[in-house]
């Protein structure tokens, strides 16, 4: 049987081309998305940092700690009373310990710089006579009587009084002592901190005073 050429003849094996597009878009269209997408990542990140941060409202949950370690405190027998009170002081510190520390060191010098605004100070000599106590004057006679002559001739000389009131020393507490100072401490600050809306109005004003940064405006004094 005769063969015959065949009319087409194969030209080797097809070789791959590369693409000129990505997922059907062209590679300087996917280019440019990916920039505008990490321009878009960037503005939002200070956009973030300038308009302030979406932090979460943390009155309330210092209020409620605090309270719940209160309420602990005011439940506890005699046994649980001094390591339920410190429970109450190490949650205290653990959540407001850095506003304390600031008030704390702050106030004493603020008072000191009201009272000079005020121009008010205290009167050493009238509140050492407000007392009633005067220098009385002596009259010895010939027969050896003393005459007391002042406003109030009951009362000792100072420097007898000072010798008769040794000075006080700190002592410990008895047990009974202690667990009554320890009770009618955490009673006053129970009533202080119950009332929940204005303890956590005061913990917001505190938070929005630390973090305000725009100038206020200033009041002119005459």
């Amino acid at each position: 049987m005769a063969q015959y050429p065949s009319e087409f003849q194969s030209g080797g094996g097809f070789e791959p081309v590369t693409p000129d597009v990505f997922f059907s878009l062209p590679p300087m269209l996917v280019a440019g998305f990916l920039l505008l997408l990490v321009l878009v990542m960037v503005l939002t990140w200070f956009a973030r940092d300038l308009f302030g941060r979406n932090d979460p409202d943390a009155a309330e949950v210092i209020w409620t700690a605090i309270n719940a370690a209160c309420q602990s405190a005011m439940a506890a027998n005699s046994d649980q009373l001094l390591a339920r009170a410190k429970a109450l002081r190490e949650t205290i510190n653990a959540r407001l310990g850095p506003v304390l520390t600031l008030t704390g060191d702050f106030n004493k010098p603020l008072a000191v710089l009201d009272k000079a605004i005020t121009g008010k100070t205290t009167d050493e000599r009238a509140a050492k006579t407000a007392g009633g106590a005067c220098t009385p004057h002596l009259t010895v006679l010939q027969n050896s009587q003393i005459v007391v002559e002042g406003k109030d001739s009951a009362a000792p000389p100072a420097a007898d009084s000072a010798r008769s009131s040794p000075p006080a020393t700190d002592r410990d507490m008895t047990d009974a002592e202690r667990a009554s100072a320890l009770r009618s401490a955490i009673g006053a600050f129970h009533d202080h901190w119950s009332h929940r809306a204005l303890r956590v109005g005061e913990l917001r004003r505190a938070r929005r005073a630390l973090c305000h940064t725009a100038p206020f405006k200033s009041v002119a004094h005459h």
